[in-house]
């Protein structure tokens, strides 16, 4: 695959995941990731804020189609899809 590809992969992963969140909005429901009071453990500097993230993760309508962009876009940090991404410094991608 291209990088072009992989980039349009990624980005329209990423728009799935919004177009995901807005409907789920539209419907008076929020993901924990976006509650004023928890959005703060998704991207923690703290492995065990992180932790957290993961278990508010569990039952998310939105869980798959966040989980897929994470992955197409490569991040490398914080919880995406009930998994924390994050990477140790000096530690390579698993493959």
């Amino acid at each position: 695959m291209t990088a072009s590809a992989t980039r349009l992969r990624a980005s329209q992963a990423s728009d799935r995941l919004t177009v995901a969140l807005l409907t789920i909005a539209s419907q008076g429901v929020r993901a924990h990731c976006s509650d004023p009071e928890t959005h703060h453990y998704w991207l923690s500097e703290h492995a065990p804020e992180r932790a957290i993230a993961v278990k508010l993760c569990t039952g998310c309508p939105v869980l798959q189609p966040c989980l897929e962009a994470a992955r197409l876009n490569d991040e490398r940090h914080g919880v995406w899809g009930g998994r924390d991404f994050t990477r140790k410094p000096g530690k390579k991608k698993a493959a």
